[in-house]
Formats: structure tokens, C-alpha cells, sequence
């Protein structure tokens, strides 16, 4: 009897029942059936993607699960923002008890789906049940802490905000394997906190990381085109922003074709160009709908014709022999639409911005440039690339000949 006293309480101990989580006993208990049938009841078109989930969550294909409502989710009826409230209801009663059976990161990208149509602050008391729960995995935590970053910059929570991505981003930037899921995400709500804080350059940058790390395919087609307008706006508007060869070269732009942003594609090419005859051509062409967009007419005179001028001498020395690199004054002042008085100005701010690298001779009226910034192949700048290797190819041949015409002489001597 004694031992017997002894042994009961260790066997307690390893007993594989104690530690059960009483949510985990819920979920082995959940009746889906009222919460489907209200979907099918709501939606009869739907009828056939209700049943599938049905068959999985009987079948216990937990991933199938998953993966199907993941298309369910996307489905015309239940993106609309009327839809908030029965998303929650869905939530509330058919995927909540399921969080632990669900993939944890799958399950934060659910809360997203759910919470998107939601106000901010009633989106965000609703995550924070789950941020523990999260935790318990890195990427699920990462995907976590970035979700619970968007609510707080949708609820004006903005230093708060930046004090968690700031911390999240050092995180990450110091892991290792992050999945390209999670730098997807946190550099979309990146973006959201610049463009909230009114910083063009940040939001930019954040943007062109963010599609860097995501498919076209998972942006919902019809945020394309305002999403392309966006950030083409910033990346005029910023004044230090001149990567735009990049820019053009996005897939994303290509959704502006038949939208009505569809003429801020004329204007970035000019500035991917450096060319004024683009650029006054898509001024005159789109003046009322550049009008129209308070963050283009407001910076027309200030940022954006400056700019143009800074691109055009950047072409320009980029089309020059790199050995034939020396602009003279007037040069410059032709070619970039400048006074006199602004040339030395424009040249000294290209090199502050790291477009050009050379020194000024008052002397002789010359900018001699020693380095142009490097810019982004498309076809013409590598139709001009073919032609200085052709013209270098000439060259070499003629001294070839050359050396072959010597060779006799030199022997004999």
C-alpha cells in the first residue's frame, strides 16, 4: 500500500492528460454546422465552398482546412466591407476554437483577413487575445507583431507603432531563414507608417522592399492600381528619390494600364528618361488631373521640375564617352532648362545626391565628371552600350593593325 501511495502521485505527474489546454478541449468540441449553415443560408452561391469546409473539419485535414478558408475568405461576398460583421460571427464561432489545431502563422494571416474591414481599435482588442498564443513560435510572433503594428497606425497609435516596427525590424534584420511571408509583411506596414507620418522617401522605400518580397498574385487585384499610384506619387514627390529606373521596371505599374492613373505612367518614364521633352509633354498632356492631385501640384515648382533638371544632367553625362565626360557651361544650361545662375547650384546638388561625382572649373566653364551613377538597362541604354562596344571593338582592331605593321620594323632594329 505504502509503495502504491508513493507511485500515484509521480504517475499523476507524467500523466499525458494533465497538461491538456482546456481551448484545445473546446476545439475537439466545436459543432461547426450552425456557423456553416448560416454561411450557406447567407451565401447559396457559396454552397459548394461551405461544404468543403465542412468536409475537412470532419475529416480533421486541418491544412486542407486552412487553405480552403483561405479561398472562402477571399470570396467577392466576404471582401466587401459590409461584411465585417459576419466575418466576426465566422470567427467567433467556427475559427476561433479552432487556433489549436491551425498553423500558428496561418492562423495570425486569418486574424488579418478577419480584422481587415474591422474599426482599428475594436480590430486590435480583438488580436490581442491571441499575441501570447503567438509568441510561441518566431514567425508566428514576427507576423503577429506586424499585424498588431497596422491596427495601432489605423487606430493613430503612431509612436507606438514605430517604437514596435523599429524593434521588430532590428529583430528580423538579426534572424536568420525569415521567410519571405513575414519580410512581406512587415514591410507593408512599414509603408503604412511613413505614408501615416507623411514621408514620401520612407514610404517609397518601404514599398519597393515590400514587392520585392511579395508575389503580384497575392495582391488583391483591385487594390493594384491606387497601390502603383501611391507609391509612383512618392517617388516624385520625395526630393532625394531618384531610383525610378526600378520603379518603372515593377510589375505592379503595369496595373495602371485602363485605370484612371493610367497617365502617371507618362510622367515616371520621363523621369526614368531624364528627358525635359518627355516631361513637358506629360505635363501639358495630364495638367488637370496632375491638378487634381494635391501632393503632384503642390510640389510641381519645388521638387518635381528640380529633380527633372538633376535626372537630365545625370543622362546627360551618362551619354558622354566616359573618357569625353566634360560639360561645358552652357551645355548644361541648354540641355537641363536652367539660368546660368542656378547651373552651379543644380551640379552641386547632383553631387550632394550622389547622381554625379567630378569638380567645377570656373576657369574654363567646365563640369569635368569622373563617375555617373549607374543606371537601370532598358533597351536604349543598352542599344547605347552595344554602340560604345562596337566603337571600342573598332578601336582595338585599328591598334592591332597597327602593331602588326610595326612588328617587322621592330625586329629588324
Amino acid at each position: 500500500k505504502r509503495q502504491r501511495h508513493k507511485l500515484l502521485p509521480r504517475l499523476a505527474a507524467h500523466c499525458p492528460f494533465r497538461s491538456i489546454d482546456c481551448s484545445a478541449m473546446a476545439a475537439m468540441d466545436v459543432d461547426p454546422i450552425p456557423a456553416l449553415e448560416a454561411q450557406k443560408k447567407a451565401h447559396p452561391d457559396l454552397a459548394v465552398k461551405v461544404d468543403e469546409l465542412q468536409q475537412f473539419f470532419s475529416q480533421k485535414l486541418y491544412h486542407q482546412l486552412t487553405q480552403a478558408l483561405f479561398v472562402y475568405l477571399a470570396s467577392p461576398p466576404l471582401v466587401a466591407p459590409s461584411a465585417a460583421a459576419e466575418l466576426a460571427d465566422l470567427f467567433d464561432n467556427f475559427i476561433k476554437p479552432l487556433e489549436h489545431k491551425l498553423d500558428k502563422v496561418k492562423f495570425v494571416q486569418l486574424l488579418s483577413i478577419i480584422t481587415k474591414s474591422q474599426p482599428a481599435d475594436k480590430a486590435l482588442e480583438l488580436i490581442m487575445a491571441f499575441e501570447a498564443s503567438a509568441a510561441k513560435l518566431r514567425e508566428s510572433n514576427y507576423m503577429f507583431q506586424a499585424l498588431k503594428a497596422e491596427k495601432q497606425i489605423g487606430a493613430g497609435q503612431l509612436d507606438a507603432a514605430k517604437e514596435l516596427l523599429d524593434t521588430l525590424s532590428k529583430e528580423i534584420a538579426d534572424a536568420y531563414e525569415v521567410d519571405a511571408l513575414i519580410q512581406s509583411q512587415l514591410h507593408k506596414t512599414n509603408a503604412l507608417l511613413w505614408k501615416a507620418l507623411g514621408r514620401p522617401q520612407d514610404f517609397f522605400k518601404s514599398s519597393i522592399l515590400y514587392l520585392s518580397y511579395t508575389p503580384l498574385t497575392s495582391i488583391p487585384v483591385e487594390e493594384r492600381p491606387h497601390l502603383a499610384f501611391e507609391i509612383g506619387v512618392s517617388a516624385l514627390i520625395a526630393p532625394e528619390e531618384f531610383e525610378f529606373g526600378e520603379l518603372i521596371q515593377q510589375e505592379l505599374l503595369e496595373s495602371l494600364q485602363g485605370s484612371e492613373h493610367e497617365w502617371l505612367k507618362d510622367l515616371l518614364q520621363a523621369f526614368s528618361e531624364g528627358q525635359f521633352s518627355l516631361y513637358d509633354t506629360a505635363c501639358s498632356s495630364h495638367k488637370a488631373k496632375i491638378d487634381a492631385t494635391p501632393e503632384l501640384k503642390s510640389n510641381l515648382d519645388t521638387v518635381l521640375r528640380p529633380k527633372m533638371a538633376a535626372l537630365a544632367l545625370l543622362e546627360l553625362a551618362f551619354r558622354k564617352p566616359k573618357k569625353q565626360r566634360r560639360l561645358t557651361f552652357a551645355e548644361i544650361v541648354e540641355h537641363c532648362r536652367v539660368g546660368a545662375k542656378e547651373m552651379e547650384f543644380l551640379v552641386m546638388k547632383a553631387m550632394c545626391g550622389k547622381l554625379i561625382r567630378g569638380q567645377i572649373d570656373e576657369v574654363e566653364q567646365l563640369v569635368i565628371i569622373t563617375w555617373c551613377k549607374p543606371r537601370i538597362l532598358d533597351m536604349t541604354r543598352i542599344d547605347l552600350m552595344r554602340e560604345r562596344m562596337d566603337a571600342w571593338a573598332g578601336q582595338s582592331d585599328l591598334l592591332l593593325k597597327h602593331l602588326e605593321e610595326m612588328t617587322p620594323e621592330l625586329l629588324v632594329a
